[in-house]
């Protein structure tokens, strides 16, 4: 059981405010693929601390902080101890998802970096804008409906007797 601290600084283990979106946040995403708070905070801490900042609290300073911080880090829990955590199967798989997020954000900013520079008459940043769109924008091999569309069993597939063809008449 977590222990309570009264320190009003200390937040509790969960999401703060209300979500604008239907996607899961990256601790929502992070603790559904790791389990514990406490490996989703570190690892937060290490590979994304601005999204551990509220509006009224500093950005975290070191791990005594992080720890002070949040109540799933019991006494026994040291650095080190969370260092292991990193070696984890689970942990590694969640830091891998968690990078390929943030190299997303990092691809956005540079493709409006070039753009921006190729508005500007950089004929050099246009070429590259060019190029760099083509692999931006290029779809993956699978896009997120054949995903979906993937997932359903065979079988479900042969019981349908359903006609999803149509044709267009104008």
């Amino acid at each position: 059981m977590p222990r309570q601290k009264s320190d009003k600084k200390r937040i509790k283990n969960g999401v703060n405010g209300k979500s604008v979106s239907k996607e899961m946040s990256i601790y929502c995403s992070l603790k559904e693929m790791i389990g514990t708070d406490t490996k989703v905070y570190y690892i937060m801490y290490l590979y994304c601390p601005e999204y551990l900042k509220d509006a009224d609290i500093k950005p975290i300073k070191d791990f005594e902080d992080l720890k002070s911080r949040y109540a799933c880090f019991s006494d026994s829990i040291t650095e080190e101890i969370c260092q292991r955590y990193l070696l984890e199967q689970g942990c590694q798989a969640a830091i891998r998802w968690l990078l390929k997020r943030l190299h997303q954000r990092k691809l956005v900013k540079l493709y409006q970096t070039y753009y921006e520079k190729a508005l500007k008459g950089d004929v050099q940043a246009f070429k590259t804008w060019q190029e760099f769109s083509e692999n931006f924008f290029k779809e993956d091999q699978e896009n997120d409906l054949t995903r979906l569309l993937n997932k359903i069993p065979d079988g479900e597939l042969e019981k349908d007797k359903e006609d999803y063809s149509y044709t267009y008449e104008e």
